[in-house]
Parts: structure tokens; C-alpha cells; sequence
């Protein structure tokens, strides 16, 4: 399963432009010219300057509101200072005010076209606030202007893997290996992209990739034991599941998912083991829940099956699979009515599953 970034590692490198470099000479015309005569030829503002480097030092604090004021004056005493502008939108990013961010990234781009960082930044607030179409847009822009680096093509794919848009994803990811060789997190969701499209062998491929090259990556060792789970290889599942619990031994998840692959492998008690681990880790954890059912149904305890789906209802109420569960187990604890209406939430709210109970013979009476 693709990894999502919801939340992005942003870079914020403060990086002084010439206008804020302190040497003690500088190049005019062939000959070196110090700094006084520098402003006495009015090459340099020392008002503007003085403002910009509190700016600087405000933004390094992470004191932005008082940076969105200093940049703020050293663009109304000179209107096209492009660090100011994107340092001010970096501030505006960090007060969350994403319009104010985008509308001085945009002027970065404006002043300066190679600036690829003003692009990324922006894509990633419009990735932040799910507006995956115009993020891949802004991604794909950082990446023409800048071909070098990877992590442009990475997180238009990221963008494009949010939409839907696998075979597009792939393609990025392509472009961010191509970029940088060992990027893991580009194997990784790119092994995602294609196990959407049914590539699985694919994906296995650069599950393994990823692992290869970061082997404490825990959610690809997860993500290659899903592989294999699609593939019905559960003994190779169980495996990958392992590995990343070996690097994680917290990863809820995992465990959840161990679970499954035991379960479809006919290990009941060593599935139970697993989902309820996962659940001691995360009590709110409503598909463990709803997993111990099924393994407490094939055990013909319905009683324990019925308390479980309680469980993941009290926790997810409009959990459809747990409503199909409960009712299974109801019929068989011969309570056929509470069976039925629990087949019919279900059947409410989308089940395909539900719908051949609704239907049947014991609620139907034919």
C-alpha cells in the first residue's frame, strides 16, 4: 500500500542572497571597491538591507509574523526583491495563510523563472490542502525547471497517486529513480502505483528495491508482504510482515496485517495473536476488531464474533464489513431479526456482501 505524506519535509534553508553578503571587497568595473563606496554609489541600500537581514533572522526563529513585516517593508522599498518574496511566502506557509504563500511564490517564479524551490513550495501547501490536480502541476513545473533534482518528479507522482492516476504515478516515480538511483521512497510508492494497476510483480520488484536500498524502510517490508497476500503466497507474506516488525516493533498495521495472511493460511490462533497485538498497540483500531470476528466466526465462537464487531461499531459506526460479520454470527446465535438488520445496515451502506443476505432465505422467509 502506497505510503501518504501528509505531511510534507519541507526544507526551509534560509540562504542570504547578495544583497545580504558582508565582504569586505566587492567587483565593480575590473577593480575591487570597498563597501562604503559601494552605498555611496548607491549600490546597495543600507535601510533595505538592515530590514531584509531582520527578516532573515525572524524567519530563522520561526518568528513569522514578525517576518511577513520585514520582507513585507523591504518590498514596498523595492518591489521586485525576489528573496523577499520567497522567504515572505515561507513565512505566510508557516502562519498557514496558504493564498498569501502561493500569491508570493507565484511573484518568486515571476521575478525569477529558475526558481524551482518557489514552485515546489507551492505544490507542496496545494498537496497539504488536498488540491492534488493543481499540486502536480506546480510539481511538474519545479521539475522542468530544475532537472537535477529528484524530489520534484517524487511528489508530482505522490499528487497523481492521490488522484487515481497510477499509470501517470509510475511515470513520475520513474523520472525520481531515473534522478536519483537509490531514492527508496520512490521504489516504494512506485511499487504502490503498480500494484494498482495489477502490476504485481512489478511492485514486488520495487518493494525490493526499496528494502535494497534503505533496509529499515518497515512499510515497504509491509508493502512486500501485501504483494505476496495478492499473490496468495502467504508464507512469503508472513514473512515480509515479519521483517517489518523486526524494525518496527509498534507498526500496528503490520501486525493487523500478519493477521490476515495467517488467517487465509488457516493459523487461527496465531492470526487472533496478531490482530490482538495490533489492537493493544492501537485500542481505536477498528479493523483488528472486526478481523478477530472473522477468525472467532470460522472458530464457531459467535459469541466472542459478536463482541468484537460491537467493538469495531462502537469505534468506526458505519463499518460495513462488521455489520456483515455481526449478522453472520447473530444467524448462527439464532437471532435471526438482529441478524437481518445488521445485513441491512450493510446493505445501506454499499455492501455487495449484504445484499445476497437481505435477499436470502432467512430474512425473506422463502
Amino acid at each position: 500500500m502506497f505510503k501518504k505524506l501528509t505531511c510534507l519535509t519541507i526544507l526551509s534553508v534560509c540562504v542570504i542572497s547578495s544583497y545580504g553578503q558582508k565582504d569586505s571587497t566587492k567587483t565593480l568595473g575590473g577593480g575591487d571597491v570597498d563597501q562604503t563606496t559601494m552605498d555611496s554609489l548607491g549600490l546597495v541600500n543600507p535601510e533595505l538591507q538592515k530590514k531584509y537581514n531582520a527578516g532573515v533572522k525572524a524567519f530563522t526563529a520561526k518568528s513569522y509574523m514578525d517576518a511577513v513585516q520585514r520582507f513585507t517593508e523591504v518590498i514596498l522599498m523595492d518591489e521586485a526583491h525576489v528573496d523577499a518574496y520567497f522567504y515572505r511566502g515561507q513565512a505566510f506557509k508557516g502562519l498557514s495563510k496558504s493564498s498569501e504563500a502561493i500569491a508570493d511564490f507565484d511573484k518568486t517564479i515571476v521575478l525569477d523563472p529558475s526558481r524551482a524551490e518557489a514552485a515546489y513550495f507551492k505544490g507542496s501547501i496545494l498537496l497539504d490542502d488536498q488540491d492534488y490536480e493543481n499540486a502536480a502541476k506546480a510539481f511538474d513545473k519545479a521539475s522542468g525547471m530544475d532537472k537535477s533534482s529528484e524530489k520534484y518528479p517524487y511528489y508530482k507522482g505522490v499528487s497523481e497517486f492521490q488522484m487515481g492516476m497510477y499509470e501517470l504515478a509510475v511515470k513520475s516515480f520513474d523520472e525520481a529513480v531515473k534522478r536519483k538511483s537509490d531514492y527508496a521512497y520512490a521504489y516504494n510508492d512506485r511499487g504502490s502505483a503498480k500494484m494498482q494497476t495489477g502490476d504485481i510483480d512489478g511492485a514486488i520488484a520495487d518493494y525490493k528495491n526499496a528494502v535494497r536500498h534503505d533496509d529499515y524502510l518497515s512499510f515497504a517490508y509491509n508493502n512486500l508482504g501485501s504483494a505476496y497476500k495478492a499473490k496468495e503466497d502467504y508464507k512469503s507474506a508472513d514473512k515480509y510482515y515479519t521483517e517489518a516488525l523486526k524494525r518496527d516493533t509498534k507498526y500496528h498495521v503490520a501486525y493487523n496485517n500478519r493477521g490476515t495472511a495467517r488467517y487465509e493460511a488457516g493459523k487461527y490462533k496465531d492470526a487472533l495473536s496478531d490482530y490482538s497485538r495490533a489492537i493493544e498497540i492501537n485500542p481505536k483500531y477498528a479493523f483488528a476488531y472486526n478481523n478477530k470476528a472473522s477468525v472467532y466466526i470460522q472458530m464457531e465462537n459467535y459469541k466472542e464474533a459478536v463482541k468484537n464487531c460491537d467493538k469495531a461499531l462502537e469505534i468506526q459506526p458505519e463499518f460495513m464489513e462488521a455489520f456483515v460479520n455481526r449478522g453472520i454470527a447473530k444467524e448462527m446465535l439464532k437471532d435471526i431479526d438482529g441478524a437481518c438488520a445488521d445485513w441491512q445496515d450493510a446493505f445501506i451502506l454499499g455492501s455487495e456482501n449484504a445484499e445476497q443476505y437481505v435477499n436470502g432465505p432467512a430474512c425473506t422467509g422463502k
